[in-house]
């Protein structure tokens, strides 16, 4: 039998992108699914889509933002399958930008749903966690390894997550719960999707892809399966972190180089 079959699996963020991604894996190897994403329109059209690939699936639109969101949320999984086995914080938001300007309003719409929003979310299934000993999985990134120029808050956040993630671990253990963080590099993304300038309007995202959302989401499966503690994905997101190790003024250059050609 597989793993994931008739685990029950709650997926922020997950109406594309990574998230959907991770839900079609494993939604097909067995798991129930609850998609969870803040656009009414592009949740629906993703559990149809999950539904006619024959998974079992639901969705709760839901900010993340807001603690009782997340409430409703884990009620209505729980309401459903009876379980929740797994967590997945992917929900998340970037600024580009360098940070002088950024304005504070700006900083604390991404702070709200990458920080606080993994934080509800986690603090409104913990228990149900408990119950199955099952796992939390943070999405967080190379650059919550190594912070890079014009992404300063985005860094920081995923940092944070990642941190996060280190001491859940130890506190959970007792429990027989698994927390593992994931860190991607540079995904391929929607086209529809934009970025936030300092100011808060959108920009197109520009940046070159080094990894797919069906990639991300076949590590977060093996993150999952095999208990792991951390898994960087890419060459160079594995690179990333031996240089912040081994020599992170190094990487302060090639990243100021790169910055200045960019």
């Amino acid at each position: 039998m597989d793993y994931f079959s008739g685990k029950v699996v709650i997926i922020t963020g997950s109406a594309r992108g990574i998230g959907f991604a991770t839900a079609k894996l494993l939604g097909s190897r067995g798991a129930k699914i609850l998609l969870n994403d803040i656009t009414d329109e592009a949740l629906r059209a993703a559990e149809e889509t999950l539904r006619a690939a024959g998974i079992d699936a639901i969705s709760k639109r839901a900010d993340i933002s807001k603690y009782e969101d997340c409430e409703a949320v884990v009620a209505r999984g729980v309401e459903r399958f009876g379980k929740i086995d797994i967590l997945i914080n992917n929900a998340g938001i970037s600024i580009v930008s360098a940070f002088e300007e950024c304005k504070p309003e700006t900083c604390r719409k991404l702070v709200d749903v990458n920080v606080i929003g993994s934080v509800n979310m986690t603090i409104a299934a913990m228990e149900h966690i408990k119950k199955s000993a099952g796992h939390i999985v943070f999405v967080s990134s190379v650059s919550g390894i190594r912070a890079i120029p014009t992404g300063s808050i985005y860094s920081a956040s995923k940092a944070f997550v990642r941190s996060l993630g280190e001491s859940l671990r130890v506190e959970l253990r007792k429990y027989g719960v698994h927390v593992g963080v994931i860190i991607p590099g540079f995904t391929t993304a929607d086209a529809a999707k934009t970025v936030m300038k300092g100011d808060g309007s959108p920009r197109p995202i520009n940046r070159p892809a080094h990894d797919t959302p069906e990639a991300v989401a076949k590590g977060i499966g093996k993150l999952i399966e095999n208990r792991e503690r951390e898994r960087v994905l890419t060459p160079l997101g594995k690179l990333t972190a031996i240089l912040q190790r081994i020599s992170p003024s190094l990487l302060d250059y090639l990243l100021k180089n790169r910055e200045l050609k960019n």
